[in-house]
């Protein structure tokens, strides 16, 4: 039971929220205001990043031969046509796992897990959308289980914000949202993420700015943690990340996050690498570390993390991808986790994803040999 409940709770946080994906660098998009409302990345994408995931994230075998790219842009709104108004702007998910654990073995499993149902909804206002509303809100399917004593919020908005541009290069924004940290993967169950506490539910009420100075990119941001949570386990704090372009088209940067509760303290800083091999290819870097003081007397061990990730399209639609985790969980052992695997993810059109990933984790222990862990994961995403 423990076993399935560990392998339930992997794909469940492994549920991405968007598919703007960083590895998008290797289309010459450095910066994720090109094509979300938020300039952090994640979220719901602007008309013109609809027309981008229509015209070349996704394949277009699917349409008529004679549709221009111009025509299947204008199909890309969640109307299957050009919006309507110039302010209203609505968005549906769905997303689900089938989930293998242990495959080819005596104990393997497989199981479906729906994994997100939620509506999105952004307003904007003002000339060149200087003003915007953005929110969500969405079922969270509760797992088959839980361990005694843990419960779950079975519906939630992780996004809830204001946004106002002061200029183009300057942004300012209020409410419910993502912390400002690293390279946002898709994979929420990276080990860049989850040492940093920026997983998928790790939202924050917050305050932050956006800048573009030259050729720097950053945010800062001061949190006070989620109102949903109780009190003592809420992350107040601050957060700064910044990139450098390079080379005209590839980005490399580094990050800082302080954030308290009453239980510990939590200070980490990477340095990352975002670097574009055209055509759609990229390849990802980051190393950071944790570092953790408890309050309570209990103990807690710094930590070490790395990831690489390198995606390459061999045509329109589709993207390799190979991805390796490095954790070492606490600093005064010499223990180390590397969990890599390769993945195939597909757009056949615009509003579904495909993708099958395979993940063989392996811990490298002092004095003891453990198997490695397998677990395959077919993903479907659709959205209007």
């Amino acid at each position: 039971m423990l076993i399935r409940f560990i392998t339930l709770l992997f794909a469940f946080i492994t549920s991405p929220l968007t598919w703007g994906y960083p590895s998008y660098i290797g289309h010459n998009y450095t910066s994720c205001l090109n094509c979300h409302y938020s300039p952090f990345g994640g979220g719901q994408l602007t008309d013109y990043g609809r027309s981008v995931s229509a015209t070349l994230i996704s394949s277009n075998k699917l349409y008529p031969k004679e549709w221009s790219e111009e025509k299947i842009a204008d199909t890309s709104g969640f109307f299957f046509s050009k919006p309507k108004t110039s302010w209203f702007r609505p968005q549906i998910n769905y997303r689900g796992f089938r989930v293998v654990d242990d495959p080819g073995s005596p104990r393997q499993e497989a199981f479906w897990i729906t994994m997100q149902e939620d509506v999105r909804l952004t307003l904007k206002f003002m000339k060149n959308d200087k003003l915007l509303f953005v929110g969500d809100y969405g079922r969270q399917p509760a797992l088959e289980f839980l361990p005694p004593g843990v419960s779950q919020q079975n519906h939630r908005s992780r996004n809830l914000y204001v946004g106002y541009r002061v200029t183009p290069k300057i942004g300012v924004y209020a409410g419910l949202m993502d912390k400002v940290y690293g390279i946002r993967v898709v994979e929420h169950i990276a080990f860049t993420r989850i040492n940093t506490s920026t997983t998928m539910n790790d939202q924050t009420h917050a305050v932050a700015g956006h800048f573009v100075i030259d050729q720097w990119e950053g945010g800062v941001q001061a949190f006070i943690g989620n109102s949903n949570q109780d009190q003592e386990f809420r992350m107040r704090g601050v957060s700064t990340m910044w990139e450098r372009t390079v080379l005209n088209s590839h980005r490399v940067g580094a990050s800082l996050l302080s954030q308290t509760n009453d239980e510990l303290t939590m200070n980490s800083g990477s340095l990352h690498g975002r670097f574009n091999f055209k055509e759609g290819s990229a390849l990802l870097t980051e190393l950071g570390e944790t570092h953790r003081d408890s309050k309570t007397g209990t103990a807690q061990g710094n930590s070490r993390f790395g990831l690489l990730q390198a995606t390459v399209r061999p045509w329109r639609g589709l993207y390799l991808l190979t991805n390796v985790d490095y954790q070492r969980a606490d600093l005064k052992q010499s223990d180390y986790t590397i969990r890599w695997g390769p993945a195939i993810q597909y757009f056949p059109i615009q509003r579904i994803e495909l993708r099958a990933d395979i993940y063989d984790t392996r811990n490298f222990r002092s004095t003891t040999a453990e198997r490695d862990a397998w677990t395959y994961l077919l993903q479907t995403h659709l959205w209007l």
